[in-house]
């Protein structure tokens, strides 16, 4: 083909798609409207791509997380101080010696993890919740910044992550001296990748999801053996007070029950009023609570959590699971702007919603 046909050819295509003064009313909006088609198009193109890359890069962080899981024997059930036999008063004995507090150490598998990052504080999963394969949908690290925005968008390695990092309160304790009486984790709701806690929302689809994944697994970097918890509650909330008309349930500020502050009966009855399942767990203020927090996309400003409580020796964890039970709508306490949207009524569109 000749230049000049070249040069036909390419003022044909400009002449198809670029409006000209001389054409009419209608073929200008005809060019118009396949212009903003293409571009549209090409914009969809490249935000694929970019959503692709970074899809590639939060699986390969991830799948590298996993080189750092600690596999753990589970840890021989401990009775809580609230649970322990009244001795007998009647026989005269020696007054007892309380026991002295034992130190604890970082483990062989924390301290990969510290020589990591130092602002590591455990690992959670939860064990049955897997795919196909046998993966787990939920087996990460989880953080804790000098506040609640450091590891928002930041991975382990502190580079940039859409999905960012599991991370505790940055107001809980947990060190070598113990931890707090409720640990809250945060992470974000990733519709897209499935990352963070977008797969707790699975919690809502029915009391048979809840039933198969009752037990949750948070270790520290202080534990040589498997800490299990297992759910007591969950349940969606405001994060905002012009979410539910000025009213507002401060679940992470809870941390310790010896605070006056945050009594652990007013705790324990706010999430078992909002709690869309109901159990026969027993729950005390001795007993340890780990909280998961993350977005909940059904309306503005709402949180879906999930509470549970470290198992003791006195808790059955079969007799639990038969215990659980859906809530009738009637009696769970929702916020007023999921009522507004989506009625006084339990909801479940879908872990990716």
């Amino acid at each position: 083909m000749s230049q000049n046909e070249n040069n036909g050819v390419f003022q044909s295509v400009l002449n198809y798609l670029i409006p000209r003064k001389s054409d009419s009313r209608n073929e200008k909006f005809r060019k118009i409207v396949f212009l903003f088609s293409i571009a549209v198009f090409i914009a969809s193109l490249v935000q694929l791509g970019l959503f692709l890359r970074q899809k590639g890069i939060e699986e390969a962080t991830a799948a590298k997380m996993q080189e750092y899981a600690p596999h753990l024997a589970d840890e021989p059930l401990q009775t809580t101080q609230a649970s322990q036999k009244t001795p007998d008063t009647t026989k005269k004995t020696e007054p007892a010696v309380p026991p002295k507090k034992e130190q604890r150490t970082v483990q062989p598998w924390g301290q990969k993890l510290l020589d990591k990052n130092p602002d590591v504080v455990g690992w959670l999963d939860i064990p049955t919740h897997t795919d196909s394969s046998g993966k787990k949908y939920i087996n990460t690290v989880v953080v804790k910044g000098k506040n609640n925005d450091e590891y928002l968008y930041r991975d382990l390695d502190r580079k940039y992550s859409l999905s960012g990092t599991p991370f505790a309160d940055s107001s809980c304790r947990i060190d070598k001296d113990g931890q707090s009486d409720n640990i809250t984790i945060y992470a974000h709701h990733m519709n897209n990748l499935g990352t963070g806690f977008a797969r707790i929302h699975e919690y809502k689809e029915s009391v048979d999801f809840l039933k198969k994944n009752p037990v949750i697994n948070f270790n520290t970097v202080y534990d040589k053996s498997n800490q299990k918890y297992v759910v007591v509650g969950c349940f969606i909330t405001n994060a905002y007070t012009g979410a539910d008309d000025g009213k507002i349930f401060k679940y992470w500020k809870v941390k310790d029950f010896s605070d006056k502050k945050t009594p652990f009966d007013e705790w324990i009855s706010e999430v078992n009023k909002r709690s869309w399942y109901s159990s026969d767990i027993k729950c005390t203020a001795k007993d340890k609570y780990i909280t998961l927090s993350t977005c909940s996309d059904e309306c503005w400003g709402i949180r879906w959590v999930i509470v549970a409580k470290k198992l003791t020796e006195n808790d059955d964890l079969e007799s639990i699971v038969q215990s659980y039970k859906a809530r009738p709508d009637s009696e769970i306490y929702f916020p007023s702007q999921w009522v507004r949207k989506r009625g006084n009524k339990k909801v479940y569109f879908g872990w990716a919603y």
